[in-house]
């Protein structure tokens, strides 16, 4: 009886020392895994990485993912690595939304990156508003966007003003008729009526068409140009998307020497427009400095488009922001972001509205064997 006895009593403390010793294994885990997160700043990204503009989406991820690269390797921020969480809207509403949702419900993300473009990124203006998510694009061209929230930054000047300084340029150049090719989505609308609205203003007179983005016949389009003898040249612009392209093919398909104007054309959009697009003339916020595109050359083995510049930039600024304040709260973040005044990075010398907006000067470019040529620097008048 005795033996039994201390048979069991051994039994019992090998049993309370596992038991321990697979407590103090479990604790330990939890407070390594806590002081991991604790050591890591999470960001997010929505952008378009496939289907139409998803060229601007890559390259835009690449830009984040340089700029926390180099953070990173030179130690953090505030002794903290960072680690993003990118996301793929394909340029879907619906989709950008579940990605917010995700980012910020399931990962507990509250600073994001993006989107890309207008369709996404209204749909999401009111969500960040709400939940107090700061976010920054680096390519959505409307005021709209970082004007509905004190938590949304856009460093990409509203596209509407380039609109308006091509009308301006236009005019200047003695053309009076124009037409107009854009799409019934909200930015080129957008840039149609500044367009319009500036160019009549001046005395001229103009033709618009907005096909459907999904359209791909558009001979009906560049027939009724043909028809109008009157126009003196056509402005594109829908001409970063597949139905601007289709409508320029369309047009010069039908013999028409006319010459194109545009706003914003990525590189890959002008490698796949071929002759379309050789001599337009077009403007750009895009303006990346020398040094940027060779490291962005080198680090990805690509040329650099849209977006590239500006993504690296918001990464960038978000790191100074949080070493000034020393914090990683959104809404001190936005607080120390909406008093900037100027801001110098790799995308050129920003200059804030106030309003979650920002101005550059502008590049006009004329696109010849598919290379974009400068032709002019000029600010926003």
């Amino acid at each position: 009886m005795m033996r039994f006895s201390n048979l069991l009593v051994v039994h019992m403390k090998s049993k309370y020392i596992k038991t321990k010793v697979i407590f103090t294994f479990l604790l330990l885990s939890l407070l390594i895994g806590c002081s991991a997160q604790q050591d890591t700043i999470k960001l997010g990204s929505i952008l378009i990485l496939t289907g139409d503009g998803n060229s601007w989406g890559i390259a835009e991820r690449n830009g984040i993912d340089l700029a926390v690269e180099e953070i990173n390797a030179a130690g953090g921020i505030n002794s903290k690595l960072i680690a993003v969480n990118h996301q793929d809207d394909k340029l879907d509403p619906k989709t950008a939304i579940t990605a917010f949702n995700t980012l910020t419900d399931i990962q507990g993300i509250d600073i994001l990156i993006g989107p890309t473009w207008t369709p996404t990124a209204l749909p999401l203006t009111e969500l960040a508003d709400q939940k107090k998510v700061l976010m920054i694009s680096p390519s959505v061209g409307r005021k709209e966007f970082n004007e509905g929230s004190n938590y949304i930054f856009n460093l990409w000047p509203h596209d509407y003003l380039l609109a308006d300084e091509l009308a301006k340029m236009i005019y200047e150049e003695g053309q009076r008729n124009v037409a107009i090719i854009g799409a019934a989505e909200p930015w080129s609308q957008d840039l149609t009526q500044a367009f319009t609205k500036k160019f009549e203003q001046l005395g001229g007179k103009t033709f618009v068409q907005e096909p459907a983005m999904d359209q791909i016949d558009l001979r009906t389009e560049a027939l009724k140009i043909k028809e109008k003898q009157e126009i003196d040249s056509v402005v594109l612009i829908s001409g970063a998307m597949n139905v601007g392209l289709l409508a320029g093919k369309a047009i010069r398909d039908l013999g028409s020497t006319l010459p194109f104007y545009s706003v914003v054309v990525g590189d890959n959009m002008i490698q796949q427009a071929g002759k379309t697009y050789d001599g337009m003339i077009m403007l750009t916020s895009s303006t990346p400095n020398d040094v940027f595109v060779e490291k962005y050359n080198k680090r990805f083995g690509v040329p650099i488009d849209y977006g590239a510049d500006t993504a690296y930039d918001a990464v960038m600024l978000l790191a100074q922001a949080m070493k000034e304040t020393e914090s990683e709260n959104p809404t001190v973040l936005q607080e120390y972001l909406t008093g900037l005044k100027t801001y110098d990075g790799v995308s050129g010398t920003l200059t804030f509205d106030g309003k979650g907006g920002v101005t550059k000067p502008f590049l006009v470019k004329e696109i010849i064997s598919g290379e974009q040529i400068t032709v002019e620097r000029s600010s926003l008048s």
